[in-house]
């Protein structure tokens, strides 16, 4: 059995998938995207992270592929449709990587809070000034959630003990849950003065934090979104936190990753991360064996983490 390996992963994995077949290990490979064509075609099981897309071409060329399994929590980098018609496993690892990405969320809404990137740059160039960098406590304050799922729930939790008050907005969960409150969309963007975004991206959500849902922002507002890029309008968002309506917002991810960087961005006061959500030595280890441990049940016939049955 012929196993793919286009993106990075630990050593310790490796050899794990080593023990379900022959692995082929192309995620260094300077040509990978040739690579990825020639090698797909005879391969069976076919491995990736959030770098390598598996686009209905690929699928199509490969005549033995029964498994495209994902190292992590998005799948939009999958042609699920196809992978469905040319009766394909798809295999992800959803909850690897949810601490990481809790942790990163409260780390850039502290960041935002306190002012911590912008005043480490004035200094950095030279300046004391620190009268500029008045921040505000989070104590409180109000905690808008966008998506309550587990990651979410990981922040909610964390923040709680910040005193902070939380509320959330889920189409698909139907009450209040423990401490926070069950809002609706636009409640939620007026009144919260932190506003965290953990949605998947799809027709429904897709640019869902748009310019009319960023202008609802309560001045001196604070929005981050480390979920996935096209769900928030980033040139409105840029627009708002350099005029000082919104006083920071946070992008781990992006609607086109890498993101250009031009002049604007480079000079703008948004905090941006280059896509650091699971990108802890824990996420990664956990979401490697999560994705081989799947990929052994499949072939063994339990379908249990099979995302298009």
């Amino acid at each position: 059995m012929k196993i793919l390996i286009c993106d990075s992963l630990e050593k310790e994995v490796i050899n794990i998938f080593s023990e379900i077949g022959k692995v082929t290990n192309i995620s260094d490979d300077e040509n990978k995207a040739d690579e990825i064509s020639k090698n797909i075609i005879d391969s069976e099981i076919v491995v990736i992270r959030s770098a390598t897309t598996i686009s209905k071409e690929l699928i199509n060329s490969a005549k033995q592929l029964k498994v495209i399994a994902r190292c992590g929590v998005g799948i939009d980098n999958i042609d699920i449709e196809q992978a469905s018609k040319n009766n394909i496993y798809v295999t992800n690892s959803p909850d690897a990587n949810i601490i990481s990405v809790a942790e990163l969320t409260i780390g850039l809404i502290i960041s935002a809070a306190r002012n911590i990137h912008i005043s480490n740059n004035s200094l950095k160039a030279g300046e004391w000034n620190r009268q500029k960098f008045i921040g505000t406590e989070l104590y409180e304050k109000q905690l808008g959630l966008i998506g309550f799922g587990k990651a979410a729930n990981e922040v909610a939790k964390r923040l709680s003990t910040f005193g902070m008050k939380i509320v959330f907005y889920d189409p698909y969960i139907e009450e209040s849950q423990n401490e926070t409150t069950k809002v609706d969309f636009d409640h939620l963007m007026k009144t919260s003065d932190v506003i965290s975004i953990h949605v998947n991206k799809t027709k429904e959500t897709e640019n869902l934090i748009d310019s009319k849902a960023l202008n609802m922002i309560k001045e001196g507002g604070i929005i981050v979104n480390t979920s996935r890029g096209g769900i928030v309008d980033e040139e409105s968002l840029f627009a708002l936190v350099d005029s000082k309506k919104i006083i920071f917002g946070g992008l781990d991810v992006y609607e086109k990753e890498p993101p250009m960087v031009d002049e604007f961005f480079s000079n703008s006061n948004v905090l941006t991360t280059p896509h650091l959500g699971a990108s802890t030595k824990e996420a990664q280890l956990k979401a490697g064996k999560q994705t081989a441990e799947n990929v052994k049940n499949i072939l063994n016939g339990d379908l249990s983490s099979v995302i298009n049955k």
